[in-house]
């Protein structure tokens, strides 16, 4: 619910909101797709708008009490009434969209409420500005009204204009869909990048937070990122370069340099009774509760807002991941302690010498067991030379932690 701005009895005493000259305006209210329910929804067009019902000379919105002058569904109004009297619209040629106030709104025109109004303004487009707003909208343009002379202008929607005016859908690019795993995978492979991001499992995995948007263009694919200041091309994306290891030093440990890893692993594997385990979807749930408690306490940890916000992203990330496990390729490997689960890692092919590790979250409660789930991991993808355990995002914790198994470089080698 917005903060209510408008005195609930000057809202009374207005004969503005609510009634309509036309049967089909085209301001009449909007429902979003999460605000419509059944009861609500004989009450609605085809457009999801509010049907409009006789009302003297005009007509009125089907919630509207004439009679006292209340909305019966006042409490849990759609977001478009919430808004009232700001408004957002296109401009006149349909370039930019605007935030504004409508000017038949008497509360609009008060002169003492300007500094209030201003103040309100600015609320709303730091909310508007939003990734869960802008997405929100950009997927139901309808919420976005034409243009109006009586309306006065307040701010630029930039962000919101960069999804909605310059929509790729209109240019024939579509959605990423598992169906369309064959076609990324061909590809990558012809293009022989063995940069673990250029990838559709990891493109696909991480379309929650920034949904992936392509189109045949002759033999190649054009590919879209849709992030939060508009549509960018995927490969012009700034990259942090990915850590890359020998696979048999990973999994034999030898020499002075390992000394460490080789005493956690031997610490973890004599101190619990575990199990190592081939991941099911049964587990997922298990899997899912133990990200959760893992990320609390990584927050707890490090109170760097960017890595915190990586961690919120990835929840859908590792959800999507062991949902379609099978078919994205990816193997899965899951530690039990009481049969509870501990520890889970995922991994994916790159290339035919290239195996990435994609995911890994333990209970670091037990002592040493992201060391061992790591090198038994290692241990058992033998057909492969090289691990990729793709980049640190920039992240210095990420950083030491991958550096600690001396990686051979920091970008993909040459097969």
């Amino acid at each position: 619910m917005l903060k209510q701005i408008v005195p609930n009895k000057l809202c009374l005493s207005c004969d503005v909101c609510c009634r309509f000259l036309d049967k089909n305006a085209p301001l009449a209210p909007l429902f979003l797709p999460h605000e419509i329910t059944p009861k609500r929804k004989h009450h609605l067009g085809k457009s999801c708008r509010v049907k409009l019902k006789p009302w003297q000379n005009m007509y009125a919105c089907c919630f509207f009490n004439a009679k006292n002058n209340k909305c019966a569904i006042y409490s849990k109004r759609p977001f478009d009434c919430q808004l009232y009297p700001f408004t957002i619209m296109f401009d006149e040629k349909r370039e930019k969209i605007i935030l504004g106030i409508d000017k038949k709104c008497p509360f609009s025109v008060i002169p003492e409420m300007g500094n209030f109004i201003k103040n309100y303004f600015h609320y709303l487009v730091d909310l508007m500005e939003k990734k869960e707003f802008v997405s929100l909208i950009a997927g139901n343009p309808l919420f976005i009204g034409r243009f109006q002379e009586d309306v006065i202008q307040f701010s630029y929607l930039n962000t919101l204009a960069k999804l909605v005016i310059n929509n790729p859908g209109k240019s024939g690019f579509r959605q990423i869909s598992l169906k369309d795993k064959d076609t990324f995978d061909n590809f990558f492979k012809k293009i022989q990048d063995t940069d673990s991001s250029q990838s559709f499992v990891n493109l696909y995995i991480w379309k929650d937070k920034n949904p992936v948007w392509w189109k045949k263009k002759c033999e190649d694919l054009e590919i879209l990122l849709e992030t939060d200041s508009g549509y960018i091309d995927f490969r012009s994306l700034k990259k942090f370069p990915d850590y890359i290891y020998l696979r048999k030093n990973l999994a034999e440990l030898k020499g002075n340099k390992y000394k460490h890893k080789r005493a956690s692993c031997n610490y973890f594997s004599k101190n619990y009774k575990f199990q190592y385990l081939t991941y099911k979807q049964t587990m997922k749930n298990d899997c899912l509760e133990l990200f959760s408690k893992w990320a609390a306490e990584r927050k707890k940890k490090f109170q760097d807002p960017y890595y915190h916000k990586l961690l919120e992203d990835s929840l859908s990330a590792h959800k999507l991941a062991m949902e379609n496990f099978k078919t994205l390729g990816l193997i899965g490997r899951v530690i039990k302690v009481r049969k509870k689960v501990i520890g889970y890692t995922f991994g994916f092919e790159i290339t035919k010498d290239i195996f990435c590790v994609l995911l890994e979250v333990c209970n670091l409660r037990y002592r040493c067991i992201s060391e061992f789930i790591f090198r038994e991991f290692s241990r058992e993808i033998t057909k492969y030379k090289y691990i990729n355990t793709m980049d640190d995002s920039g992240l210095e914790n990420l950083r030491i932690s991958k550096l600690s198994y001396h990686p051979i470089s920091l970008s993909a080698p040459v097969s």
